[in-house]
């Protein structure tokens, strides 16, 4: 037998241990290298749609909103008049009053509170939800999808059956029952994350498992493998980041159902004393307040529908962006045409 100091193999192995060996700093330097060049990449597409810039600045006007609402009731606002749920302006009378600059931008509702102050209110809110709806599916389904994949087998049943079960269940319907059933106990973080749950786990792990099963039959998988990678370093390393653009397409389609879903349930609750502040509540209210006067202003049923239809359709908008980015065949035409 050859000394594993003499022969080919160890000339290999000497040639390996004169190159310099990257610190951990420098390996960080070099994925964070490569992880910006790849965002630019995927900005320079994404920006290239015009609805998704659309989606973005809306977005943008929205987390002002919820940004602005607390520094304008701390500074120029006196809350005795402008807070959301107890303000009320005597001044303003009769109420419900029209537009007024520039006490009342968008006027007062039939209590005397001021519409826009209730608007900006119900945003922070909505933008919880929305989060949690989204990251909640995000992970769920990238989670389910890569283990489905990747191991196949009992687990890929296991999870495909759940999966199946729950798409027989349309989870805005659900989900519409189950917080008007349980309103006191979920609020906006809780129902973000249980619809994120719902669905993530139903079609977007079926989407995301087809996507994981395309990637698992790239050259570069069966070469980690080789190379002696484990099950936990190929899925985290490997699977999970080419599955991130299309994860991140069914975070924003989740939260437009979720959105609107909760908006129905604070429709449906609108005689509660427990009610809490958002843009359903504020729809409910202008058509039950046409039920006793007739007169109101327009701005009592239109600003806050328009919000709700807005801040959903913000995130549809992005998502169409993002699919440009996590389809390379869509992303290509594109270019083409630009």
């Amino acid at each position: 037998m050859r000394s594993p100091t003499t022969g080919p193999g160890a000339y290999r192995m000497r040639l390996f241990e004169r190159e310099p060996r990257l610190s951990r700093w420098q390996r960080a330097r070099v994925s964070l290298s490569l992880a910006w060049k790849q965002f630019n990449q995927g900005w320079a597409t994404f920006r290239q749609n015009g609805l998704a810039r659309l989606g973005i600045g809306l977005l943008l006007v929205f987390a002002l909103m919820a940004v602005a609402h607390p520094l304008l009731m701390g500074t120029l606002w006196p809350k005795g008049v402008y807070d959301p749920v107890l303000g009320y302006d005597l001044e303003a009378t009769p109420w419900p009053s029209p537009p007024e600059f520039p006490q009342h931008w968008l006027g007062t509702d039939a209590v005397g509170r001021d519409v826009l102050s209730m608007l900006m209110a119900a945003a922070r809110p909505s933008f919880t939800l929305a989060i949690a709806a989204a990251l909640t599916t995000a992970v769920i389904s990238t989670l389910f999808g890569a283990l489905s994949a990747y191991f196949r087998g009992l687990l890929d049943s296991m999870v495909m059956n759940l999966a199946y079960t729950l798409l027989l269940l349309p989870v805005p319907i659900v989900m519409v029952i189950i917080g008007t059933a349980f309103y006191e106990e979920i609020g906006s973080l809780e129902f973000g994350l249980l619809y994120g749950i719902l669905a993530g786990a139903s079609s977007a792990t079926i989407v995301m498992r087809s996507h994981a099963l395309s990637l698992m039959n790239r050259p570069f998988i069966e070469a980690s493998r080789v190379a002696g990678a484990g099950p936990f370093r190929i899925i985290t390393r490997h699977l999970v980041p080419h599955m991130l653009p299309l994860a991140s397409v069914h975070m924003m389609l989740t939260v437009t159902g979720a959105v609107v879903a909760n908006g129905f349930i604070a429709a449906f609750q609108g005689s509660r004393p427990d009610l809490r502040l958002n843009w359903g509540t504020m729809v409910y209210n202008a058509f039950f307040y046409t039920a006793i006067n007739p007169r109101f202003p327009w701005s009592m049923l239109v600003a806050p529908s328009a919000a709700l239809s807005l801040f959903a359709a913000a995130f549809y908008l992005v998502a169409r962006g993002l699919q440009d980015v996590a389809d390379p065949r869509h992303r290509g035409d594109r270019l083409r045409v630009r």
